[in-house]
């Protein structure tokens, strides 16, 4: 049946779905994509709500004759979850867990549910699903079955094909059909049904028995394989599962609906050793006499991946064990049952390598911090690999074979020859412990050089592949990159019987047509190809180390750790919402689309990219938690800009823009009587109405007395030392909150600093996070050159808000043609507990710090974390265990954005997430410390906490008496 590419009537399916039906030009680009190489536009996007919704929108696209595309997180690196079909994504609401059963060890759950948040609930009861593949933050188990992954720890747990015990699938035709493990005579007795069911099981048997010599020769005799339909899991048992049929079909055969999982107990005990080469292929090499110690995972990483984490915003700082300069590192796990076991035998391993000759450091850790930031550093591999800088990026096309280890040095030697061959670098990382390491060629395919080199290194590493007897796909499955080599790869009889199989279960053709049975050549449908051209963009910021505003826009690859529901702050709009609009790569992507003008005709001055654009609170996290360093806060700046040039500022947006002239106007002896009006029903609604203020807020108050004033007057009673810093008088401590200056002095003062006041002007914080970027590269000359004279003295500039330090060594830098002087604003202007923290680790500064209201609880401003940790203000603790960070993510008050009418819910929606129940649950009087001007107002008014900046909660530990 020739399918319809082109449906006018979407307008009906909305009316019958209860969840969402998005079929704008923007939605539609944003699911254009995954995490391959290819680019598709659907023809509408479908979040059902329950199975209602999933049957409802089955029966209109076969009404319709149109094809369907079952869709998760959306990280497919081999183009599974792309095409020109209904897509039907269950990330947003068919994610519960139904039922779990301890004693059994299984659970069951929808398709939509995330894999670790999954284990996250699993882990009291001492379970876990095992399969963990890199992507595990945001990975939907529906598309963990669909694609059959594995991850780091096959070598024990295998794959998700090992795992599915039970599943209720929905065919294309609207047969509903539960799988689960049939005997031999449940088998027959199904097999004679007369409907749909009996048809299926009856005529899969005919094609196993028919194929079943083809199969034992053909399939590959590597674990890690997941190409094709799973024929082999039913020629070597009488107990028939279609589970396992299901499993890696990629959507092509049935619509998941619910899931059914075997899981397994927590290991008791783990460590990790980290053996150091200094040449890749002896790493390779490793592997073999590795094995013979029962390891949980082995995992490789190449120089440029090293290299990379090291220069990450966030896994450069967990990055400690890596010794040197490695070419390659073997990073390999134990579990076991005791911590003597995990321990010896790596130790035993190590003296093995010793012995050989093999690795040349071998540092050991068992299970706690130091593990953890190994595997931080292992699970960002491929998202700092996808992010090297220029147009070139490490492509998936040829990285997912799986070679029988005893030959894996050989392949990859080989394969590192093809590439030299073709005139192309490769960077590699993942399973070396069951042979699937993940080999990148460095292309662009906007060059149609590249594009030629793609298929050619493709053609030659599938002949190798074929040499070895490995597997073309061994974990990230067929898609459109490998599907057209099945053919070739199984045979022509084999792959009859895969479209057989296709046929039986969708016999329409309607279930995510163009994978595993190929109807394209690898190089057809690219995101990037030969004829893709960007429109060239004027802008402010200079983009040194992305190369151009469009090249930071191109560093989004699209794995989607911007779609993770724990740990982290980013995306704080997308956690709260769970649209793919409203993570940061779904903003890269409308950027993308944009800008090279396949949107609308206004490009990047778009108003509904402004909406697109709406909900990022310019946290900046994901610059440091995107692998790839995506820097959307400065991106959304440079919109801004150009939407101004071209429609102009509202009135809110020039409000605030003007709110630190404001402040200096008001604060002082207007204050008490503005602060008056400023509380009142009436002046709170007409904001609201003329400006869009919501009226549940008051905007901050104005102090009294300014803190230059109080520090001008006071200044004769301050300490005078040799040793000197300077303080820069932000907005907020200046006009709003002058005790935060006040105790910022005491502190320095009781440290042994004199200090120097820099009352220079505006950070420009508001005018560059709202777009008026030049504005503010003009103002801000002013007080980047008063500072400069500072450092030019060789004094540190300290900061206590963390938005005011960003827009000073963050943002500044970058808008500043003048190489020299961004230098001295980044290594010169620091917050005042890293200044602290730096200068206790230089040993120039022997003191240590305190709770002055017993235990600490700390909420991490956005800017803060991303940019410069919040380890300081623990480190610089006499005792680390007064410190308890509170793991908040964003608080939504971002600046202005959750004072604004149409953003007040969402705003305490992203709050209500982990910091406000977890601010309600401290301890009546508890000391909570928040740096952040915006998080403690925030924190105030939905929780009637008074949080204090951390200055406010701190003092040096006075020495006892008759010590010094």
């Amino acid at each position: 049946m020739p399918l319809n590419n082109s449906v006018e009537n979407t307008g009906e399916l909305a009316s019958l779905i209860k969840g969402d039906v998005l079929k704008d030009a923007y939605s539609l680009g944003l699911y254009a994509t995954d995490a391959s190489i290819y680019q598709i536009t659907p023809i509408a996007i479908v979040l059902p709500k329950d199975d209602a919704d999933v049957r409802k929108a089955i029966s209109w696209a076969r009404k319709n004759k149109v094809s369907i595309l079952p869709r998760g997180g959306g990280t497919s690196l081999a183009g599974q979850t792309v095409g020109s079909s209904i897509v039907l994504d269950f990330s947003k609401y068919m994610n519960e867990t139904l039922e779990i059963n301890q004693k059994e060890a299984w659970v069951r759950v929808q398709p939509g549910k995330v894999r670790d948040v999954l284990n996250e609930e699993l882990a009291p009861l001492g379970l876990h699903f095992p399969v963990d593949p890199a992507t595990s933050s945001r990975a939907n188990v529906g598309g963990m079955v669909g694609n059959n992954s594995s991850g780091t720890k096959s070598i024990i747990y295998g794959k998700t094909v090992d795992h599915v015990l039970e599943a209720k699938v929905l065919l294309s035709d609207g047969t509903l059909m539960h799988l689960h493990n049939n005997t031999p005579e449940e088998l027959t007795t199904v097999a004679n049904q007369t409907d749909r069911e009996g048809e299926i099981y009856n005529s899969f048997k005919k094609i196993i028995k028919n194929n079943k010599n083809l199969i034992e020769t053909k399939f590959p005799k590597v674990m890690r394989r997941v190409g094709g339909y799973n024929l082999d899991e039913f020629i070597h048992t009488d107990h028939w599962n279609l589970c396992k049929l299901i499993t890696g079909s990629e959507g092509t055969l049935a619509t998941t609906l619910e899931l059914k999982l075997n899981l397994a107990p927590l290991p008791k005990f783990k460590s990790v050793c980290v053996v150091h080469f200094d040449a890749l292929l002896d790493a390779v090499g490793a592997i073999t006499p590795i094995l013979e110690f029962k390891p949980s995972a082995v995992e490789i990483l190449d120089k440029i991946v090293v290299d990379l984490s090291r220069e990450n915003l966030t896994t450069r700082r967990h990055c400690h064990f890596i010794s040197g300069n490695p070419e390659a590192i073997l990073i390999v796990e134990f579990y076991g049952d005791s911590l003597k076991d995990v321990m010896d035998r790596p130790m035993a391993m190590v003296k093995d390598l010793q012995e050989k000759g093999l690795g040349y450091a071998f540092p050991l850790f068992p299970q706690g911090e130091e593990y953890e930031d190994v595997w931080v550093v292992r699970k960002k591999g491929l998202g700092l690999m996808l992010g090297i800088k220029g147009k070139k990026k490490p492509l998936a096309f040829i990285e997912d074979a799986g070679i029988p280890t005893k030959y894996l040095k050989d392949y990859i030697d080989r394969t590192l020859q093809i590439c030299k061959k073709h005139n192309t670098e490769v960077a590699m990382y993942a399973h070396v412990s069951v042979g699937v390491i993940h080999v990148r060629p460095i292309l662009d395919l906007r060059q149609e050089v590249d594009v030629k080199r793609l298929e050619r290194i493709a053609e030659d590493t599938f002949n190798l592949v074929m040499e070895y007897g490995g597997s073309w796909s061994g974990e990230h499955g067929d898609g459109l990159v490998r599907s057209p080599f099945n053919e070739r790869f199984f045979g022509k009889e084999l792959y009859q019987a895969f479209i057989q199989i296709k046929k039986l279960f969708d016999p329409e053709n309607l279930m995510n047509p163009g994978k595993i049975i190929s109807n394209q050549s690898i190089s057809e449908n690219l995101r990037y190809g030969a004829e893709y051209k960007d429109k060239p963009v004027d802008t402010e910021f200079l983009y040194k180390s992305e190369q151009s505003f469009q090249e930071s826009v191109h560093m989004c690859t699209g794995v989607g750790e911007c779609r993770k529901l724990l740990g982290g702050t980013m995306c704080p709009s997308f956690k709260a919402t769970r649209d793919e609009e409203h993570s940061t790569r779904g903003r890269a992507n409308a950027l993308r689309m944009a800008m090279s003008g396949q949107l609308d005709e206004e490009g990047l001055t778009s108003a509904r990219l402004q909406e697109t654009l709406s909900l990022c609170l310019s946290c900046k996290a994901c610059k440091s938690e995107c692998p790839s360093n995506v820097d959307m806060a400065k991106m959304k700046s440079e919109v801004q800009q150009l939407y101004f040039d071209k429609h102009g500022p509202s009135i809110r947006d020039k409000m605030i823009r003007d709110a630190p002239k404001v402040a200096r106007r008001f604060a002082g002896t207007l204050s008490s009587t503005i602060n008056k009006i400023q509380s009142t029903t009436a002046f709170k609604s007409g904001l609201e109405r003329i400006a869009g203020f919501d009226k549940r807020r008051i905007l901050p108050g104005y102090a009294k007395e300014p803190f230059y004033k109080w520090f001008h007057k006071n200044e004769i009673n301050l300490l005078k030392a040799n040793k000197k810093v300077v303080l820069f008088a932000d907005t907020y401590l200046n006009y709003h909150e002058p005790e935060i200056g006040k105790d910022a002095v005491k502190l320095l003062n009781d440290c042994g600093y004199e200090v120097i006041m820099a009352n220079v002007g505006c950070c420009q914080r508001p005018k560059i996070s709202h777009g008026f970027l030049r504005e503010a590269k003009e103002a801000g000359q002013v007080t980047i050159q008063e500072l400069v004279k500072y450092i030019d003295q060789g004094m540190k500039v300290v900061v206590c808000e963390p938005s005011c330090a960003s827009a000073l060594n963050d943002d500044f830098p970058d808008l500043l043609p003048d190489e020299e002087l961004a230098k001295k604003l980044k290594e010169n202007i620091l917050m005042i507990d890293v200044f602290l923290n730096h200068e206790m680790t230089k040993g120039t500064l022997n003191i240590k710090l305190k709770a002055k209201e017993g235990k600490l609880h700390v909420h991490g401003h956005c800017h803060q974390k991303a940019l410069y940790g919040t380890q300081a203000m623990k480190h610089t603790l006499g005792k680390t265990e007064e410190f308890n960070e509170i793991p908040s993510g964003c608080c939504g008050m971002a600046g202005s954005f959750g004072y604004e009418k149409e953003h007040y819910e969402l705003s305490k929606k992203i709050g209500e997430e982990i910091l406000f129940p977890s601010v309600r649950k401290l301890p009546e009087n508890a000391s909570v410390a928040a740096c952040g001007f915006s998080c403690r107002h925030q924190i105030d008014h939905f929780t009637g906490v008074k949080a204090k900046h951390w200055v406010s909660c701190v003092e040096v530990i006075k020495p006892e008496p008759g010590n010094t």
